[in-house]
């Protein structure tokens, strides 16, 4: 279990700094998704990955202390990932696949609960899908696991974590198919993904991605992007674009706060 108590510091880097706050709320104890409310100022959406009960859990940002834990009705959580938004409404991306064999990874989708108000929240859709170019269960290079989601257009897009390599692939989400787009080699595992509509942010063990993509194709890792590394951050999972600034939450349970200018 991890230490829940006060802690905050900043931390210097080569182009910036980074503030570093724990976050306080019970059972949130491995972390592996997060996003921040565009419905509800100063709240953070986050949930923990296999192991824990289908729910939600809402923190203030400022405080970082829970507002509310909210279930979701008729889910379940095999291995949730990450967390995006999605035409207005929350997508919880149930798609870890460490041994590449799973044949139920799902999308939940959700209206986004009031988390002064709401205890429990319906389903609104849940879409199962395979990745279009997986040819066995499991393939014999374990590429196809999962921990990053994001929306862009109004489309739903993937980056995989590989396992035989320290690739991602970029996929679109097309129905129940997955579909290839492109792959790139990044410095390590891919654990998370953000956009707010004009950028996409990868977050990896070790580093930040800033691209600014006119759209979402096979030639989107041919972008120029921005870039900066983590040191000493811990397990980080899951990340949100915030304006101006990023935000990483690690397993540990800890916040890692920096500003988009920072990557160079």
């Amino acid at each position: 279990m991890r230490f829940i108590g006060l802690f905050f510091m900043t931390i210097s880097f080569l182009y910036g700094q980074i503030e570093i706050r724990d976050i306080e709320v019970e059972k949130l104890d491995e972390a592996s998704g997060l996003l921040v409310s565009q419905k509800y100022p100063n709240i953070f959406w986050s949930h923990n990955d296999s192991g824990d009960k289908a729910r939600l859990y809402a923190f203030d940002k400022n405080t970082l202390k829970k507002v509310k834990k909210i279930k979701i009705k008729k889910a379940d959580n095999i291995d949730w990932e990450d967390i995006t938004y999605h035409k207005g409404n929350i997508v919880i991306g149930d798609f870890g696949n460490n041994k590449n064999k799973r044949k139920d990874l799902t999308l939940y989708t959700i209206k986004e609960p009031n988390p002064y108000k709401d205890k429990k929240v319906k389903i609104i859709s849940k879409q199962r899908f395979v990745f279009s170019d997986q040819k066995s269960l499991p393939p014999k290079r374990k590429n196809f696991d999962c921990e990053a989601i994001f929306s862009f257009d109004n489309e739903l897009y993937l980056f995989t974590k590989h396992r035989a390599d320290n690739n991602t692939t970029l996929y679109h989400l097309q129905g129940d198919k997955a579909v290839k787009l492109a792959s790139f080699e990044m410095d390590r595992r891919v654990t998370g993904a953000d956009s707010d509509g004009e950028r996409v942010v990868i977050l990896t063990y070790g580093s930040l991605y800033l691209f600014r993509p006119k759209k979402i194709d096979k030639n989107f890792f041919k972008e120029t992007f921005s870039r900066v590394k983590l040191r000493d951050v811990g397990q980080v999972e899951g990340v949100a674009l915030d304006g101006k600034y990023l935000h990483v939450i690690s397993e540990e349970g800890r916040l890692y706060t920096l500003h988009v200018s920072d990557l160079k």
